[in-house]
């Protein structure tokens, strides 16, 4: 409450905020005691004395005193009343609570009835609201003529009886269900059924329900059908619904008319409409007069494949009724059909949990359960026995999978799953001969093999690559009357394991052509695959062109598929195919990819056509859309391309391309351009291209194979300093460390200069940095050690530096060393030293071992021992020396040459070895160069 103001001149009402007053009327507490609002006044200071209280009237009065108006959108107190105001405002005040007094007994019963009202209108209105409504629409769907006549003749409106079936006259139906009505209210089932084959498919959809239920009851009113109704009722059973025969059930069930019962029955089968608890229910109810029928209805619905799915709620029913009909004996049945139905789930879901078990591995625990459903007396079927044959066999365990497959033979006949099952533990074991007996048993015991039988055989000649036992179990099958499938072509293509089998891919392909087998995008990727894998291209392109002609036209070749043949062809160097793919994928309008642009650019610098690969990057440069194609592997094959054909100015021309259209480089880039200019001898560039991956954005570090790369260009150019300066600014500059190939390469430079302490101290280097050498790196030692004739030293280095890193010289060091002891001239050393080879086996010599033996033993002027070696790579009789196992590697034809022009050809010893060699080998002198691989310079045997 404001304060009292004061009493100065000329003062005017005092204005407090709302802040202040809402905190002045805040110390006016209050508090709620005996349902009454007082105010809790200061307590006095006299002794004994309680708070005071004051009446709810008394504190209205006293705060309504305080009486507050607002001027100016501010709260603000009021100057002080007079007396006479106080005795105006006390009177109304009081009159007011007064009337309070009076009222408040009364306004919860006031408010009460004041909802129920508003209750009661709502109410009230939503039913006069719904009810015209659903009048309005059943007016709406009666025609008008019936619309007259139900007001002329009242008793023919619908009428619903206590089963739900509805009962209606002729009039009410559209016109053209009239005829089918009338045909059902004579009893003519033929013509009722004629009408609905004349009526639209329209009119069929939207036939009523009462129409429907008529045309089934008049079907069985008759005590047989004729086998041209029957036929002409299976054309139109897809009008009937379930709940038709529902509605008809009721109608014949009311009657108890069993006849009526059977047949809607065995009309359900034959429209194979599903039986419903509902429609099952009402046809056993209408039985209940006659107890000989309700049982022989009863085992019909029991049978097995009647159709009827016996929930535990038809049970119940079923049971219901014959219990209250009395018939005990039908009851009995009913409750023992159910015994065994859910003894036959409780089966199913043991063998589910068997099979399941199986697959995660646990074998005993699959076995236990299994033990247990046989301890229970349960009546096992072949499925138990299937689930617990897959447990054994996901096991590996087939021994247990023949014992119980035996016992089932014993208990219950085994089916085509079980004899499959038994098959494909077979196939696992890699029985073949087991799994064709299996097959012979199935045949035997009236199971025809399925199709399925064979592919489980099929699959264990596609695991061991036996394609030629894979083809004769197609024709097998296929004589057997079963048809080739997709699955049976690609496990046929898969079971090709190499080169070597390419002939039968022809027969396979021919087959599957023959065959009625629709081929697919994924089969023909696999004949691509299989042929590409193969070699053999030529059957690869007679699909193909089948494929353009159209003549499999469900085949859309992918761009990865044609980047494998591109890839593949070019590999074969078949460079029009190569072309003649490309423009057809562009024919095609194929998305191109990358990978497939790829493909095409190394196919073509494969066989020497680099420009070629460069016009093609252009074109896809012009075009925006595929310009996004290229990226620096692309640019990096064909700058490979022209390191090849040692075109430096074109390499260059590249790399300036590439800058400019602002291609991403990293560091393969630059190491392929660091490649190029040290076989293109452009050392100059190498600076600058250094500068340049300093400057990339981001910067490039060079790496070990940059180092690598600049090293060897500086050993293959002679510069052996500037290589070895380089070594010294990567240890010193860099964190790169020095590997193998990089000591290799030094180690080469040391060779072509002769630098053999050097070498041996980069040898030590290696020790120390802890990179183990490789036999390259004894190679080039040997080399090294047997120009510098220190012969002792590279064996004892080759032995010592093998025995400490583990590994075995292979046959190039050790032709390496023969080279260094014929350049000692020590032929004996190197004789014994192949004897040594060919004795332990680890490595045998081959074609170049012969050829540095012969030419060595030539050399020294060792002309028999020559002759001596070359009847010893040939296998020929007269040589004492060791003979190498397998078929004999043999020499080259300047070898031959060369030992019969040092024997002189009309010699004894040059006449005997010619006639060996024609006699042994086939071969005469003439003839002698087909014996020769050629890879090799043919006089290059004659210096050391």
């Amino acid at each position: 409450a404001a304060s009292r103001p004061t009493r100065k001149k000329n003062s005017s009402n005092t204005h407090a905020s709302p802040k202040k007053v809402f905190v002045a009327y805040c110390s006016f507490s209050f508090r709620i005691q005996d349902n009454r609002l007082c105010a809790a006044s200061r307590p006095t200071r006299k002794k004994n004395s309680s708070n005071t209280h004051a009446s709810p009237k008394k504190v209205f009065v006293a705060y309504c005193s305080f009486s507050f108006r607002i001027q100016d959108n501010r709260l603000c107190a009021a100057s002080r009343p007079t007396r006479k105001q106080k005795e105006f405002e006390l009177r109304d005040m009081t009159m007011m609570m007064t009337a309070i007094e009076l009222v408040a007994p009364l306004w919860s019963e006031l408010v009460m009835f004041a909802l129920a009202a508003l209750v009661y209108s709502i109410f009230m209105r939503s039913i006069k609201v719904r009810g015209p409504s659903i009048k309005a629409r059943q007016l709406k769907e009666q025609p008008p003529l019936a619309d007259q006549k139900a007001k002329a003749s009242p008793a023919s409106h619908r009428r619903e009886n206590k089963h739900g079936a509805v009962a209606v006259q002729a009039e009410e139906l559209p016109q053209e269900y009239v005829p089918i009505f009338e045909a059902c209210k004579a009893g003519d089932a033929t013509g009722a059924l004629h009408a609905m084959s004349q009526l639209s498919r329209e009119s069929l959809v939207a036939m009523p329900l009462q129409v429907t239920t008529k045309v089934l009851l008049s079907l069985g009113k008759p005590e047989t059908l004729s086998e041209e109704l029957m036929y002409q009722f299976m054309d139109l059973a897809s009008n009937f619904s379930s709940r038709s025969f529902e509605t008809a059930a009721a109608e014949a069930s009311r009657w108890r008319n069993i006849s009526i019962c059977r047949r809607l029955y065995n009309l359900a089968g034959l429209a194979s409409i599903r039986k419903t608890e509902k429609f099952v229910s009402l046809l056993v109810r209408g039985h209940s007069n006659d107890p000989d029928a309700m049982k022989q209805m009863i085992e019909d619905i029991l049978a097995e494949g009647s159709g009827v799915q016996l929930t535990r709620s038809l049970t119940e029913s079923l049971i219901a009724q014959c219990t209250s009909a009395g018939y005990t004996a039908s009851v009995k049945m009913i409750q023992e059909h159910a015994e065994r139905h859910s003894m036959a789930q409780d089966i199913s879901r043991q063998a589910k949990l068997i099979s399941s078990l199986g697959k995660e591995g646990k074998l005993q625990d699959a076995l236990l359960i299994f033990n247990r459903l046989k301890e229970s007396q349960c009546p096992l079927n072949a499925m138990a026995y299937n689930c617990l044959l897959d447990a054994c066999i996901q096991c590996k365990n087939l021994t247990q999978a023949l014992v119980y497959f035996r016992e089932m033979k014993d208990r219950c006949n085994p089916d085509v799953v079980s004899y499959n099952t038994i098959l494909k533990g077979y196939i696992a074991n890699g029985d073949f001969n087991g799994a064709r007996s299996m097959m012979s048993d199935m045949v035997d015991n009236g199971l025809a093999p399925t199709v399925t039988s064979y592919h489980h055989l099929l699959s264990g000649f596609v695991q061991t690559g036996d394609c030629k036992r894979a083809l004769k179990l197609v024709h097998e099958m296929r004589a057997q009357g079963i048809d080739m499938s997709v699955v049976t072509c690609t496990m046929l293509l898969r079971s090709i394991g190499g080169r070597s089998q390419s002939q039968l891919l022809s027969q396979i392909v021919a087959l599957i052509n023959d065959s009625q087998v629709f081929m697919d995008d994924a089969l023909f990727g696999c004949v691509v695959d299989v042929c590409v894998r193969t070699g053999n291209l030529t059957v690869l392109w007679d699909q193909l062109e089948r494929v353009w002609r159209k003549d499999v036209e469900a085949v859309t070749i992918s761009s990865p598929t044609y980047g494998c043949m591109i890839k593949a062809y070019g590999q074969a160097h078949d460079v029009q195919k190569v072309k003649r793919l490309w423009s057809k994928q562009g024919e095609e309008q194929v998305k191109l990819t990358s990978i497939t642009v790829g493909c095409m650019v190394e196919a073509l610098v494969a066989n020497g056509l680099p420009e070629d690969a460069w016009v093609i990057v252009g074109q896809l440069w012009d075009n925006l859309e595929t310009r996004k194609l290229l990226n620096t592997v692309t640019y990096s094959t064909i700058i490979k391309g022209f390191t090849a054909t040692r075109q430096h100015d074109q390499v260059l021309a590249i790399y300036k391309e590439m800058k400019n259209r602002e291609i991403q480089f990293n560091a393969i880039t630059y190491n392929t351009m660091l490649n190029a200019c040290t076989r293109c001898n452009m050392l100059h560039e190498i600076p600058q291209l250094l500068l340049d991956m300093k400057e990339n954005t981001p910067p490039i570090e060079p790496d070990i194979v940059t180092f690598s790369t600049i090293i060897k260009g500086y050993c293959m150019s002679g510069d052996f300093e500037k290589a070895l300066k380089i070594l010294a600014y990567m240890k010193a500059k860099t964190s790169v460390l020095p590997d193998e190939v990089l000591y290799n390469s030094l180690l080469n430079g040391c060779a072509k200069e002769q630098r053999v302490d050097q070498a041996l101290a980069l040898l030590e280097e290696m020790r120390e940095s802890q990179v183990s050498p490789s036999n390259f790196t004894l190679s080039i030692l040997c080399k090294l050690l047997g120009r510098a004739k220190r012969l002792d030293q590279a064996f004892s280095m080759v032995e010592s530096i093998s025995n400490s890193h583990g590994f075995r010289p292979n046959i190039e060091v050790n032709t390496c060393l023969m080279h260094a002891c014929f350049q000692s001239r020590q032929c004996h050393r190197a004789l014994a030293l192949h004897d040594k080879v060919v004795r332990e086996g680890y490595c045998s010599p081959d074609q170049k071992t012969y050829n540095v033996i012969v030419r060595g033993c030539l050399y020294v002027r060792a002309i028999d021992k020559a002759t001596e070696v070359l009847r010893c790579a040939f296998h020929l009789p007269g040589h004492k020396m060791l003979r190498t196992q397998g078929p004999p590697q043999g020499v080259e034809i300047a070898c031959i040459k060369e030992v019969l022009a040092e024997l002189g050809h009309s010699s004894q010893s040059g006449q005997a070895l010619i006639n060996d060699l024609k006699e042994y080998r086939g071969i005469s002198i003439s003839e002698a160069s087909s014996i020769s691989s050629r890879r090799h310079d043919p006089h290059a045997g004659r210096r050391l």
